[in-house]
């Protein structure tokens, strides 16, 4: 399985930057069945549950910058619940077992800790690719464009004080796939270079709507996720999802231009309520532009095989040489990863 790593460049692997605390602490990749533990984590999910013999457990997952442990707390009162605020830090005082040949932590016990008392680079999982190169690259894009329409809508939202930080910050996902801070900008510029090269290939397709139409796909993000300690939901993002969010964003920042076409505004907003291929994948309409289908796809492939290179090269760090990996909503099933 060691050679099965080289297939992954450093570029796709998420990283912390800094961290005062790194050195004190132990991170979750690196805990060992048999280990007792000290130290702070953050809440990723907790819930009370009932055990066979009528005692109360609380089942939750803690996480730090390399992943996530599931834990057990036995015999737990809802004061010790209590503890458990989702989304915050707490210190936790466990030993790690193993369970199903995959390690989990035995709480013995859960207090919570305030933010300004850890370093938050131990806790977030950082782009690998360096921030300001990333934001030098969207410039290029966004100076790169012909169109005078697409170009001014481009650089009212992504220039705006209030956009532009969470746009270069957010993670693209909480879980399945550039699930990082800067992964949103990661997985738009990926996509980008994806799109490039088939508007050359394609001289039928409108390059810069499709460019347009990748670039904000996914800005409803930064209204759905979330990129505090462990990465969440907001409550807007659950009641209603980065397609509409997005499709309003851009909808508020055309009525503030002047003149813009009205079918431009149809035919991009179109991509965004698509871009999700079908119905039951959460988009209102389905793709019926050349530019829709190809964003359709450009951006679900970057997604998923992203989404399958960061499955196999966790399994590779905490050890797991099995050729098969668990279930992976990222592929509907199991990932080979090679003998």
């Amino acid at each position: 399985m060691g050679k099965l790593g080289s297939l992954f460049p450093d570029d796709i692997r998420p990283q912390a930057q800094g961290g005062k605390a790194g050195a004190s602490r132990t991170f979750i990749q690196d805990l060992q069945p048999g280990q007792e533990v000290d130290q702070v984590f953050v809440v990723q999910d907790a819930s009370m549950r009932a055990a066979k013999n009528g005692s109360k457990y609380i089942q939750a997952a803690f996480a730090d910058r390399t992943g996530q442990i599931p834990v057990r707390h036995w015999d737990a009162s809802e004061k010790d619940f209590n503890q458990y605020g989702v989304g915050g830090y707490v210190r936790a005082r466990g030993r790690i077992e193993t369970y199903q040949n995959r390690p989990q932590m035995i709480a013995f016990s859960v207090r919570p800790v305030n933010a300004d008392e850890v370093d938050a680079a131990d806790f977030l999982p950082v782009s690998q690719r360096d921030a300001a190169e990333m934001e030098r690259e969207l410039d290029a894009l966004l100076a790169s464009f012909t169109d005078p329409d697409y170009s001014r809508l481009l650089q009212a939202l992504l220039n705006d004080p209030e956009i532009r930080p969470r746009f270069l910050k957010s993670p693209a996902a909480m879980v399945v796939h550039h699930a990082w801070i800067g992964g949103l900008l990661e997985h738009v510029l990926s996509a980008c270079k994806l799109a490039q090269s088939l508007a050359e290939q394609r001289p039928g397709l409108d390059r810069d709507l499709l460019m347009a139409g990748v670039i904000l796909h996914d800005i409803g993000k930064i209204e759905e996720l979330d990129p505090g300690p462990g990465f969440n939901y907001t409550d807007t993002g659950r009641l209603c999802g980065h397609i509409p969010l997005g499709s309003l964003m851009i909808e508020r920042a055309i009525l503030k231009l002047d003149g813009f076409p009205r079918n431009k505004r149809d035919l991009l907003l179109h991509m965004i309520l698509s871009h999700h291929g079908e119905r039951e994948h959460g988009s209102p309409v389905t793709p019926c532009t050349a530019e829709a289908v190809a964003l359709h796809h450009i951006e679900c492939m970057d997604a998923k095989v992203q989404g399958i290179q960061s499955i196999v090269e966790k399994e590779l760090q905490t050890g797991n040489t099995s050729a098969w990996t668990d279930f992976a909503r990222v592929v509907n099933g199991r990932i080979f990863k090679g003998r």
